[in-house]
């Protein structure tokens, strides 16, 4: 990420996120049918997860190596948006970063090595499952919510983490994505189209559409009402 856009990453992720939403009655929403689920290993030759640890400091090296039996698994939300090659082909729906112009090209991203120095931020931003269990994440602003797998060297801060790579693991569709999906169409060809990019399970979030459904019906006015459309020209970067 550019320095700029990677200082306020967290601080625009946590503003976002903890906006809440007004939840009146509850709208019939038809189901839309998920697929099995598809696993994505993790990169090849993919060299252990290294944790640098800042604040609050759990290790008292430097940097230790991920020493639990599962993957260092954290939670994030995106951005949508339509994805338009100038020289055509391979379009279609991508995961935008929510406070950078990164689009997510495939399952495993990378985006470069973070340093400890938050004044010079790089890498995955991410949150700990448990920061992200107590925050209201269900409002216009999150699209997508969902999970990625850490590896390489990662910073560890006291809300989440700075990957130098990640894989997507699950993702789920948010209310920013009811609110300009409406057609139930389109939403089913989205979540085919994302599953095969980004080699997960994709799930409908049929809460975040009923809370969709009752702000146009309430009369709310969404910033972004259709799916918005991204070039592979600057200032957008494919990660």
């Amino acid at each position: 990420m550019s320095s700029a856009a990677g200082a306020i990453g967290f601080y625009l992720l946590v503003r976002w996120l903890i906006k809440s939403v007004e939840q009146p009655q509850a709208t019939p929403t038809p189901e839309v049918a998920i697929k099995v689920p598809i696993i994505t290993p993790p990169p090849r030759g993919s060299p252990p997860v290294h944790l640098a640890a800042t604040s609050p400091p759990p290790f008292s090296a430097a940097s230790v190596q991920w020493a639990g039996t599962e993957e260092l698994v954290a939670w994030r939300a995106w951005r949508l948006g339509f994805f338009l090659r100038r020289a055509g082909g391979d379009g279609g729906p991508r995961l935008l970063s929510l406070s950078a112009t990164c689009i997510w090209n495939g399952p495993v991203v990378r985006d470069g090595v973070p340093l400890p120095s938050m004044d010079q931020p790089s890498g995955i931003y991410a949150l700990k499952p448990e920061v992200a269990d107590r925050i209201q994440w269900q409002n216009e602003h999150c699209w997508v919510t969902g999970t990625i797998a850490l590896s390489g060297r990662v910073i560890e801060h006291e809300l989440g983490y700075r990957a130098e790579r990640a894989v997507v693991r699950e993702l789920r569709l948010g209310v920013g994505a009811h609110l300009a999906l409406r057609s139930l169409k389109q939403l089913r060809e989205i979540i085919e189209a994302l599953e095969s990019r980004y080699q997960v399970s994709v799930s409908v979030g049929q809460s975040a559409r009923e809370i969709a459904d009752r702000m146009l019906h309430g009369g709310h006015h969404p910033q972004c009402p259709k799916l918005p459309f991204v070039w592979d020209r600057h200032p957008w970067r494919l990660i």
